[in-house]
């Protein structure tokens, strides 16, 4: 039995240690003089760990506000910061970069790469831009990726620009959201757009760090043209598709999220997006595992030729993308040591495989499952359970999908502490609900579930993962789903922030609490550390960011109050204040629907197919957001209701014109005043339409 309640829960404080002097009286042990954070998981393992321990689970108690800076961007963070030379080097939302001093959190500069300009021309890019999860450093130049698929190096102690290349093509539905890596004197980027319906064809590209020359490129599907296909890896793609709705829409495959690149191998692993249609029936008729779809990949770097592949989803329909971030280890398997790459997935398996060659060696739900009832051991393909086939339920039917299609990890990097041998997963436990709206569409709802078999249960949690044994060793539980990346720290800690806007320390052997100390708004982006000078900080991005909160603003606003977007620095000994947000004050609109109650059903129908990607389900947006929540809109703009909705007025700000008729623009408008005379309290629950 199932309770979809969201509960407030409050977690256990571990039990009290020894009795020892207040943190303030005893001396801190100097640390490496400067300890960088130079790649976006900390190192080239992808680890997200640093071996620091000035702060460990005894002085952690004396941790305070060394110093905050707040970034002037809208939108939240989702980046991971990165450090070198005493600098620390984070973008926002639309691209922009900021470089800040390490010791001070002073900004040094700021670089806007004017992705507004897009949207007079394609102005869903809006939606994109509003997430940039990070920049890369090599050689002295700082690169961002933008969405409207532009690479951009900038000098890293001026921020002026050394060069720009167009990765990729706005117009074919390509856009980016994520940090490029590098290695070898080369940047390494890919791009998102699986689900643009405009013939996108997922790849990865090299660049050179010097010039933003183009030396290699790999597609993770099949070309429409069978001549393309003229190597190995494209021809078995190929060859595991049928029919031609690859071809239509492209065959996807993004791969859009963090990159882990192998200097001791020479290989760029790196995990793909799933495709349109999302049903495979749909997508291959006649079968096919259809590769390189939600697969883990392995490039000689080189080169850009393939090595291996693993595939996480055969034949999926689930869109369980295999983009979450990839760590490297060598552990003690059975009776030998092995080469490992190691992912959790959005499928709610983690899986162990052979870094050099992709033989799968084990995999076990870290979550609950239903889709699939296991991993195969002997071919490493899931066992699909019936149960979790929606497809095959009568139309109007609803089934619960474990895990939700937003998935049960997402880009909110996992960490891996090495001495440890431990992975801590900042999961998502909770199921979609699905409905056979009929003629092959569905509709998913993730519903925060507080209770499973009369047993209490949290829809989020921080899952420390023994690869090995591949059991989890201890969990936290979290009131929300969508919570931050995680850092672990050679002094024993596990740091975490979570939607509530809680930033945590836990003990990274026991799961124990060790320190909290609430930001005032959610987190969703991965904590840092670095020293300076002898002195530990740990800095943590802070306010929501990625994606989640526009499409489930009413999550976050049941949490916590959104304050601006931050960077925060601990370090021991930090008297600092905690900065103080009083919240956002708006109104709602004081004008009042008048239309009936069947043409405002016909606005509420209109706004969902056409106004709720952006502007938020049942017309609740993000209060803080650069897109406007249509209830708090002013009477200037109700009265250019038409000219905005139809016209296209602000469609330099990213608000496109439409083909509808008066009526329908004007049904949406007395649909959302009635939302407004709701309050601003009103409920809305997030919904994806596959």
């Amino acid at each position: 039995m199932y309770k979809a309640v969201l509960l407030m829960m409050v977690a256990a404080q571990g039990a009290a240690g020894e009795v020892r002097p207040p943190a303030h009286q005893r001396s801190v042990e100097p640390v490496q003089a400067n300890a960088e954070w130079p790649l976006n998981a900390g190192n080239d393992r992808g680890e997200h760990f640093s071996a620091l321990d000035q702060i460990d689970t005894e002085s952690v108690t004396g941790l305070g506000l060394f110093w905050s800076t707040d970034i002037p961007v809208a939108d939240g963070i989702s980046a991971t910061p990165i450090v070198v030379d005493g600098a620390i080097y984070i973008s926002g939302p639309y691209s922009i970069v900021f470089a800040l001093d390490a010791a001070t959190g002073k900004i040094r500069w700021r670089h806007d790469p004017e992705v507004k300009k897009a949207f007079a021309d394609d102005p869903y890019l809006s939606w994109t831009a509003r997430s940039n999860r990070g920049v890369a450093f090599l050689d002295g130049r700082v690169v961002v990726a933008t969405a409207d698929c532009r690479l951009v190096a900038l000098d890293a102690v001026s921020g002026e620009r050394a060069w720009t290349a167009q990765t990729c093509g706005p117009a074919d539905g390509y856009s980016i959201t994520d940090a490029p890596r590098v290695g070898e004197g080369k940047v390494f980027v890919g791009n998102a757009g699986s689900e643009s319906a405009q013939r996108n064809r997922g790849y990865v590209s090299a660049y050179d760090i010097r010039d933003g020359r183009l030396l290699w490129r790999f597609y993770t599907v099949p070309a429409a043209d069978p001549e393309q296909n003229d190597t190995p890896a494209m021809k078995m793609a190929a060859s595991s598709w049928t029919g031609d709705a690859w071809q239509e829409f492209g065959g996807g495959g993004s791969a859009w999220n963090e990159m882990t690149y192998d200097p001791e191998s020479g290989y760029l692993f790196f995990g793909t997006a799933g495709a349109l249609p999302y049903l495979h029936r749909y997508r291959s008729p006649e079968g096919g595992d259809n590769l390189f779809l939600s697969s883990v990949l392995a490039l000689d770097a080189g080169t850009g030729e393939y090595a291996w592949h693993y595939q996480t989803v055969p034949e999926d329909s689930w869109e369980y993308n295999a983009t979450m971030n990839i760590v490297l280890a060598d552990l003690d398997i059975g009776d030998r040591k092995r080469s490992v790459a190691m992912i959790a997935p959005k499928n709610g398996f983690f899986y162990v495989l052979d870094r050099l060659t992709g033989e799968f060696i084990s995999a076990r739900s870290y979550v609950k499952v239903n889709w699939a009832s296991h991993i195969n051991a002997e071919t490493g393909r899931p066992v699909v359970d019936p149960e979790g086939e929606f497809w095959n339920r009568p139309t109007g039917s609803q089934n619960e999908l474990w895990p939700n299609m937003w998935g049960s990890h997402s880009w909110n990097p996992m960490a891996y502490h090495p001495g440890l041998e431990l992975a801590y997963i900042p999961a998502i436990d909770a199921p979609s609900v699905v409905t056979n709206l009929g003629g092959g569409d569905f509709e998913d709802r993730v519903t925060l579930v507080t209770e499973v078999d009369g047993k209490p249960h949290s829809p989020g949690k921080l899952i420390a993962w023994d690869p090995v044994a591949q059991r989890e060793r201890w969990s936290v539980d979290h009131v929300l789903p969508f919570n931050g990346g995680v850092l672990a720290t050679g002094g024993g800690l596990v740091f975490q922030g979570d939607a509530t806007g809680a930033f945590t320390a836990y003990d990274a052997a026991d799961g124990r609490r060790l320190w909290s100390v609430d930001t005032g708004s959610a987190i969703n982006a991965a904590p840092i550390t670095y020293s300076l000078d002898g002195r530990q900080y740990v800095v943590v991005p802070v306010g929501a960011g990625g994606g989640a909160q526009f499409v489930y603003p009413e999550l976050h606003a049941t949490a916590t109050a959104h304050g601006p977007a931050r960077l925060m620095a601990f370090a021991l000994h930090g008297d600092q204040a905690m900065p103080q947000h009083s919240g956002i004050e708006k109104r709602l609109t004081n004008l009042e629907a008048t239309a009936s109650g069947e043409i405002i059903a016909q606005g509420k129908r209109l706004y969902a197919g056409n106004c709720s990607f952006c502007h938020g389900t049942n017309a609740v947006a993000r209060a803080d957001g650069s897109v406007p929540d249509l209830r708090y809109a002013s009477n200037e703009t109700h009265l250019a209701w038409n000219g905005i909705v139809i016209g296209g007025a602000r469609r330099a700000q990213g608000m496109p014109g439409s083909e509808m008729r008066p009526e329908e623009a004007e049904a949406i408008r007395q649909y959302v005043l009635r939302r407004a005379s709701e309050g601003a309290g009103a409920d809305g629950s997030g919904s994806t339409v596959h």
